[in-house]
C-alpha cells in the first residue's frame, strides 16, 4: 500500500472550505480513502493547530479529518532536521527526509512548487494516481508500524525515561491484561513463544515428578503438522515426543488419533501439547475429556490463537498452560521476540517465575535449573500499545477470510478454511488446500503476479532429523498429515490490507482459476 505524506498546505485546503482548492484536495482524499495510508509529520501537527485558531475553526475538526480519513503521524527526529540542512527551505528537507525514511513508496502530497521541482516523489494531489501494488506481502510490518507509530513511540519513550529495563513495570501491567483477556488468574512473561513451551514443560515436570526433567521413556502428545519448536521443547524438557494425526479439515490435531495413543503407550504417556494452528481452536472438549480421564497435563500452543475462542472461551485457558508468541509476525507481535505464560495454578506460576531468572527466587541461592527467559520491558512497552488493536485486527482479519470464502467458494480443486461451529478462528493465516497437484504451479503464479504466498509447514516433524537423531513416536501412517502437507497455501491475510489489494489478490487467485 502507498504512504502519502500530507503536506501542511494540503490539510488546511482540506480543513479551510473557503480555500479556493478545498474542492480539488476534498475529491482528492474522498477518492484515495481505504486506498492507501494517509500520514502527517508530527513537527506541522503542532502548527496546525496554531494555524486552526487563527481561522477560528475548533480543534474537534481536526480530531475528525485524522479519524476519517485514518491519517497517522510520523515522528520528526532529530536526524531529520540534520539532513535537511541541504535544502533551501529547511522545512521541505525534513519533510523529504521524513519521507524517504518511510521508503519508495511513499509520496510527499503538496502544492509546494519548490518541494515538487527537487523531489521526485512530491506530487500535487490533482496528479497523484494509485498504482497497483508491484508485491503483495503475506505481512507489511512497516505500514503497521507507521499506522501506530504515534502511541509506539510515546510508549517507548516512557519505557526508556523510566529506565527499568529488567521487568520493569509494562510487562506487569502487559502479565496482568492478558491474564484478564484469557481468563486466567497468572501470566508470566517470557522471552519468546518457544522459551514459553520449554518452561511451561520444565515446571510440569517439577511439579508432577518432582524432577528437573522428564525421562526419555515419558510421551508427550502433539502434532507433527506445526513449527519445530513445539516438537523440539519437548526434547529440551527430557521427554519424547508422540507425533498423531491431524483432522483433515482444521489441520488441527485429532483427538481419536489422541485416544489411540493413550491406549497403546498407557502410563508412559504425561501430557498433551494441541497447537491451535492458523488461529483455529482445537476441539478442547474432547481434549480436556481425555486428559481428566487419564491424568496427562494439558500445554496449550497458543503462539497464533491470542483472541481466538473454543464455545465461547479462549485458548490458553483450558489446559494447565497456555504458551502464546509475540513474534512480529504473530497476532500480537512485538520488535522482536518475546511470549507468555498463562496458567491458573499457582504452584505452576511461582515455579514459572522461578525458571524464567536462573530458577530462584534468590539470584544467588537458585533452587532449580533455570533460564535467562524473561519478556524484556521494551517489548512489553511495544505489546501494550499493539494490544489496544488486537481484537479488531482480528476481526479484520475475519472479514478479510469471509471475502475469500465467498469468492473462492465455487472453484473445485480449492478447499477454503473450514472454521468448526465451536470455533472463533482468528485467522493467523488464510489456508488453503490446492488439490490435484496444483499447488506448486498454483504459487508459481501468484508469485509471478506479486501475490506472496507462504507454505507453513513444508516439512513435517516426523520428517526432521533432529527427532530422528534425539527421539520420537508416531502413532500410524499420519495419511492426514502427509496429504495436506502437498496441499495448503497461505494467502496474504494482513489486516491493513486495503480494498484494492485485496481486490487485486482475488482477481489474480480467480485468473488462474
Amino acid at each position: 500500500m502507498q504512504k502519502l505524506l500530507l503536506d501542511l498546505n494540503v490539510v488546511l485546503d482540506y480543513l479551510d472550505v473557503s480555500r479556493p482548492r478545498h474542492k480539488a484536495v476534498s475529491d482528492f482524499m474522498n477518492r484515495n480513502k481505504g486506498k492507501v495510508k494517509f500520514l502527517f509529520a508530527s513537527y506541522h501537527y503542532d502548527t496546525l493547530f496554531y494555524l486552526v485558531k487563527r481561522l477560528k475553526l475548533e480543534q474537534e475538526v481536526i480530531d475528525k479529518f485524522l479519524k476519517d480519513f485514518d491519517v497517522n503521524l510520523v515522528s520528526t527526529s532529530g536526524r531529520n532536521i540534520i539532513d535537511a540542512k541541504s535544502f533551501k527551505d529547511i522545512e521541505d528537507g525534513i519533510l523529504v527526509s521524513v519521507c524517504r525514511r518511510i521508503g519508495d513508496d511513499c509520496y510527499i502530497i503538496t502544492y509546494d512548487e519548490e518541494m515538487i521541482r527537487n523531489f521526485e516523489r512530491a506530487v500535487r494531489p490533482e496528479v497523484f494516481k494509485v498504482e497497483e501494488p508491484k508485491t503483495i506481502p503475506m505481512l507489511d510490518l512497516k505500514l503497521e508500524y507507521l499506522s501506530l507509530s504515534e502511541d509506539l513511540e510515546e510508549s517507548l519513550l516512557r519505557a526508556a525515561t523510566r529506565a527499568r529495563y529488567i521487568l520493569g513495570d509494562e510487562v506487569r501491567q502487559l502479565e496482568e491484561k492478558i491474564a484478564n483477556y484469557v481468563g486466567t488468574k497468572y501470566a508470566v512473561g517470557v522471552s519468546s513463544g518457544t522459551d514459553a513451551l520449554v518452561l511451561s514443560l520444565r515446571a510440569l515436570a517439577i511439579q508432577r515428578k518432582k524432577k528437573e526433567f522428564f525421562d526419555k521413556e515419558d510421551l508427550v502428545i502433539t502434532t507433527p503438522f506445526t513449527f519445530t519448536a513445539t516438537g523440539e521443547a519437548i526434547l529440551r524438557a527430557g521427554a519424547t515426543p508422540l507425533f498423531v494425526d491431524i483432522d483433515i479439515d482444521t489441520y488441527n490435531i485429532d483427538p481419536k488419533q489422541i485416544e489411540k495413543a493413550v491406549k497403546k503407550y498407557g502410563k508412559r504417556v504425561k501430557g498433551i501439547i494441541p497447537v491451535h494452528l492458523y488461529g483455529q481452536p482445537c476441539n478442547m472438549d474432547e481434549i480436556m475429556r481425555i486428559a481428566k480421564e487419564n491424568d496427562l497435563f494439558v500445554v496449550e500452543d497458543c503462539a497464533q490463537s491470542l483472541g481466538a475462542k473454543w464455545n465461547g472461551k479462549q485458548t490458553g485457558s483450558f489446559g494447565d498452560m497456555g504458551c502464546f508468541s509475540f513474534f512480529p509476525t504473530k497476532p500480537l507481535g512485538g520488535f522482536g521476540d518475546g511470549g507468555m505464560i498463562t496458567t491458573n495454578d499457582e504452584k505452576l506460576y511461582e515455579l514459572l517465575l522461578m525458571l524464567r531468572k536462573h530458577g530462584g527466587r534468590d539470584k544467588y541461592n537458585v533452587e532449580y535449573i533455570g533460564y535467562n527467559a524473561r519478556l524484556d520491558t521494551i517489548q512489553a512497552a511495544v505489546l501494550l500499545e499493539k494490544f489496544k488493536h488486537l481484537d479488531d485486527f482480528n476481526e479484520r482479519r475475519r472479514e478479510i477470510a469471509m471475502n475469500y470464502n465467498e469468492q473462492l467458494k465455487d472453484i473445485e480443486w480449492i478447499k477454503t478454511p473450514y472454521e468448526h461451529p465451536k470455533a472463533y478462528h482468528v485467522y493467523h493465516q488464510y489456508t488453503v488446500g490446492v488439490m490435484n497437484g496444483k499447488r506448486d504451479e498454483f504459487q508459481k503464479k501468484l508469485k509471478e503476479k506479486g501475490i506472496q504466498t507462504m507454505i507453513y509447514y513444508p516439512v513435517p516433524l516426523y520428517k526432521m532429523k533432529v527427532f530422528a537423531k534425539n527421539g520420537m513416536e508416531v502413532i500410524g501412517e499420519l495419511e492426514n498429515v502427509q496429504k495436506v502437507e502437498k496441499e495448503v497455501v497461505s494467502l496474504p491475510i494482513e489486516p491493513l490490507l486495503g480494498k484494492e489489494e485485496i481486490k487485486s489478490i482475488l482477481n489474480k487467485v480467480l485468473n488462474d482459476s
